[in-house]
């Protein structure tokens, strides 16, 4: 019996053949995913074959005092080869599980690493400082702060069903408010139990995140784009 919502049906065809990492997500541990980035060519549920690879994320999560450090690695295949490299603090957060406190960010081409975009940020009480080559901006917001790097850690260890509003920095370049997590929803597919988090929002079209029964996120799924846990190891 399949459950799968429709807008996951593009991740159906991946479930059969996928083999889940033997380690767990420990978050009282340090800890390291490594993901597969694939572009979806075929969007029936059955026929998936011809999915490729254009890249890979690495996220590297260190407890802190009262959050955690992260250190990602974001590479794309093709064209200019970008590479986006990130350093982010977070604290924990009721709401959300953790929330963005500062970052740094270089986005360069593989091409010419010594050409770099340079951004920073921070967050002081309900103002985002942003630092860039546009110069510096402020933005207001009163609810949690987080990006696509680091949800899959911070999903994991929620414990009950939410349904939040908060603020995503996409890429750690570009603030969006009025966001929102809704979840955990079930799914079965092919007698797998899944459960996923959806992101919506103004400016956003649906990200899901879709962790295994042992709360392994191994799916996050974008309009055309599926990120595929392939590794997980402590650190």
């Amino acid at each position: 019996m399949n459950t799968i919502p429709a807008e996951l049906n593009a991740i159906a065809g991946q479930l059969q053949n996928y083999n889940v990492p033997e380690q767990t997500v420990q978050l009282d541990s340090n800890c390291k995913l490594t993901y597969e980035i694939l572009q979806w060519t075929n969007t029936h549920p059955d026929r998936l074959t011809d999915d490729r690879p254009i890249g890979t994320v690495e996220i590297s999560r260190y407890n802190t005092e009262n959050g955690a450090e992260y250190q990602i690695v974001e590479k794309r295949n093709g064209g200019g080869r970008e590479i986006y490299e990130a350093t982010v603090t977070t604290a924990q957060d009721e709401r959300i599980g953790e929330s963005i406190q500062d970052w740094e960010l270089a986005w360069y081409q593989a091409e010419t690493p010594d050409k770099r975009l340079l951004i920073n940020g921070a967050v002081r009480e309900t103002t985002i400082e942003m630092n860039g080559t546009a110069g510096k901006k402020h933005l207001s917001a009163d609810t949690p702060i987080s990006c696509q790097w680091i949800l899959s850690f911070a999903l994991a260890n929620c414990a009950t069903p939410m349904d939040e509003t908060f603020t995503t920095i996409d890429e750690l370049t570009y603030c969006k408010t009025n966001q929102l997590l809704h979840g955990p929803e079930q799914i079965e597919s092919n007698g797998q139990s899944l459960f996923s988090y959806r992101h919506t929002g103004q400016g956003t079209l649906p990200i899901h995140y879709v962790f295994d029964s042992q709360k392994r996120p191994v799916f996050v799924t974008f309009t055309l784009l599926s990120w595929i846990l392939r590794n997980i190891e402590l650190i």
